[in-house]
């Protein structure tokens, strides 16, 4: 590790009355005569807390840690870190708000958009940025798309697609970013999909046949295969590689709501209906089971209760508070992350509790739980109007 300490090694060689005005006139400038290359090949391998201690030393450097050659680097030398960003509506403000969870697992606002669409986005995480696809704005769809670079956490707002679409499914596949649905009735065969590059940063027609139902769930399967069930909970997989038709596959045939599908591995995950339960299958069986070892958890989420808030016009309200998993998601090390809301004991206040559960499949087919860490990330502010959090993304990015 690049230590700050090297940078006044030649004030070693200064005779002591000198030492201090030495060490000021040619110590510093001798980094900054590094070449821009040799600089960022250095920082790369530094973390980015310490990354953040160099920033302070020129504006050179400041640029150089929030540029995307130092991202770059990082990424071919093995030198990236997770971190994991959180969008959030807190309600009754429409506008989402964006966060990064800490070391010490809280919530740290960051800059957000404010005009990303509050509602029926989509979002792919590509290297070190989110894209935030489509939507609805003033009830109607947008072909908007924003870009969240994690690295120097600014946004960019990058070419519209082709058509306005909401609750699309959107997948990164061979490093192209597939969307489909989510679009008008009349859409057809030419419309109805689109890809986008996101190096030429070009959208492009991408012709296949139109489903006959609206897409529920998207997901990822090994890296190449776009796995999807539709709103009759018939699977369908496709293989950018290797044609443009949509493969049928099997049918989800028992009852039950799944929302949140994501994978671990060659398994699937989701939160199924109430209760706390996390359900898991394999993705060419579409037979759910569910996860053991959970019981205090289910236990906890297993209620609703009632609380009072004031409203703006100082007279209180009463709010319904379930207990419940609100978002699923995985993280960077292959384990299941879940968010809830959660009242604390007489008070007002709201908090946004966090888990990060890993799995085990155990002797006989079965896949256990184990929670790794829970905690309050995010807390409402009691003299706020705000009532309620939900979470419209949950992702990991590795910087």
């Amino acid at each position: 590790m690049l230590e700050l300490s090297t940078m006044s090694d030649y004030a070693h060689e200064v005779p002591p009355q000198n030492k201090r005005k030495k060490t000021m006139n040619e110590g510093s400038p001798s980094w900054s005569r590094l070449p821009d290359a040799m600089a960022v090949s250095c920082m790369a391998r530094v973390s980015r807390l310490d990354q953040t201690a160099l920033s302070l030393v020129s504006k050179k450097y400041r640029s150089l840690v929030t540029s995307p050659e130092l991202c770059h680097a990082r990424s071919l030398i093995g030198c990236t870190e997770p971190s994991f960003y959180v969008c959030l509506r807190i309600l009754p403000d429409p506008t989402p708000r964006w966060f990064v969870l800490t070391r010490n697992r809280r919530l740290r606002p960051i800059p957000s958009h404010p005009y990303q669409a509050p509602e029926s986005s989509s979002f792919v995480v590509v290297n070190w940025g989110i894209y935030v696809i489509g939507g609805i704005i003033n009830g109607n769809p947008t072909s908007d798309v924003l870009f969240l670079d994690c690295f120097s956490q600014t946004w960019h707002r990058v070419p519209s697609m082709k058509m306005a679409r909401a609750s699309a499914s959107a997948s990164f596949v061979d490093g192209k970013i597939y969307v489909f649905g989510g679009c008008r009735e009349d859409a057809d065969s030419s419309n109805w999909a689109e890809v986008f590059d996101p190096i030429y940063q070009t959208w492009g027609k991408f012709n296949t046949p139109k489903m006959a139902h609206n897409i529920n769930q998207s997901v990822v399967i090994e890296e190449k295969k776009v796995y999807s069930v539709d709103e009759d909970d018939q699977s369908f997989n496709f293989l950018p590689s290797e044609g443009r038709l949509w493969k049928r596959g099997k049918k989800d045939s028992k009852l039950g709501s799944r929302n949140d599908w994501c994978v671990t591995g060659k398994l699937l995950y989701c939160r199924g209906g109430t209760r706390g339960r996390i359900l898991w299958c394999q993705h060419d069986e579409l037979d759910w089971k569910e996860v053991k070892g959970l019981e205090e958890l289910q236990l906890y989420l297993s209620g609703t209760r009632y609380i009072f808030r004031r409203t703006s016009d100082k007279r209180p309200s009463k709010t319904q508070v379930k207990y419940d998993i609100s978002k699923l998601c995985t993280n960077s090390a292959g384990n299941i992350v879940i968010f809830w809301n959660a009242h604390i004991g007489d008070s007002e206040s709201m908090e946004l509790w966090s888990a990060e559960i890993s799995m085990e499949r155990r002797e006989g087919g079965e896949i256990w739980g184990k929670i790794e860490w829970s905690n309050a990330v995010f807390k409402l502010d009691p003299l706020s109007n705000s009532y309620s959090v939900k979470v419209l993304f949950s992702a990991s990015v590795r910087l």
